[in-house]
């Protein structure tokens, strides 16, 4: 089922396949009157969701939230606007909600090519940078003080490391000039994210150079690539047109 829906589904194929699932954390099934699966969700520090029907998301909205609020609700925006309308009352008061997150996603066959000669694989000893560029990511995307970083996410970011997953792109003087990570991944897509590029080196051209090059050294391993956005964020959109990037679908996000 989810893999009819590759880009929409990545990370719950991911999280069923791999098996990495946050501890005190399920996945839910609801099949239909015939006996086939009708939707998945996955309730843990997030909510997940992916479904074929309303009879579907209505059946998660009266089982999911019970447990506390997870850090986020995300899922293809139709989705999540059903489910938050049936469900609301069982969260708190969200921080904030994304309406709308176009999906894009990159074939080599539409990668316009901008190579770098300064790309490659993060290491342990780029740890720290790599670390610190990740928490202002997240910060602008998401609030809070970037220069705490919390052990949880120091340890996610370099496990990443670790795997091979974390991609940064260096000038000939050294400096970061571009960083992603691959994120959750199928036999049909991996998912991209983590895009940064830091503050003072903007507007160089680099993040075009940089991710370009790391999709086309990750086309030897995954057949395609896959990201969502905020649609306000009209220059991360830009650059992932200019990469070769197409629009796949749309997700919504509900932050708490």
């Amino acid at each position: 089922m989810l893999s009819r829906a590759p880009y929409d589904n990545v990370y719950l194929q991911w999280l069923i396949e791999s098996g990495e699932t946050a501890p005190n954390s399920a996945i839910f099934v609801v099949r239909n009157g015939t006996g086939e699966i009708s939707g998945i969700a996955y309730e843990g520090p997030q909510i997940v969701l992916a479904a074929n029907d309303d009879a579907a998301i209505a059946a998660f909205a009266g089982a999911l939230g019970k447990n506390g609020a997870p850090r986020m609700i995300v899922s293809p925006r139709r989705t999540v606007e059903y489910f938050w309308k049936l469900a609301e009352r069982n969260f708190p008061a969200p921080s904030a909600i994304r309406t709308s997150q176009p999906v894009y996603a990159l074939v080599r066959a539409d990668l316009v090519a901008h190579p770098a000669p300064g790309v490659g694989r993060a290491t342990r000893a780029e740890a720290d940078e790599t670390v610190r560029e990740a928490a202002r990511m997240a910060s602008r995307e998401l609030g809070g003080d970037s220069e705490r970083i919390d052990p949880v996410f120091r340890a996610r970011v370099e496990a990443r490391i670790e795997a091979g997953r974390a991609w940064r792109y260096r000038l000939a003087d050294g400096k970061l000039a571009f960083q992603c990570d691959v994120g959750p991944f199928s036999a049909q897509t991996a998912q991209l994210q983590g895009v940064w590029t830091p503050l003072a080196l903007r507007s160089s051209g680099h993040a075009t150079r940089g991710l370009a090059t790391i999709c086309d050294r990750l086309f030897d391993e995954y057949p395609s690539l896959c990201l969502f956005v905020n649609d306000f964020n009209q220059a991360a959109i830009a650059l992932y047109e200019r990469v070769g990037f197409k629009r796949a679908g749309e997700f919504a996000s509900i932050l708490f």
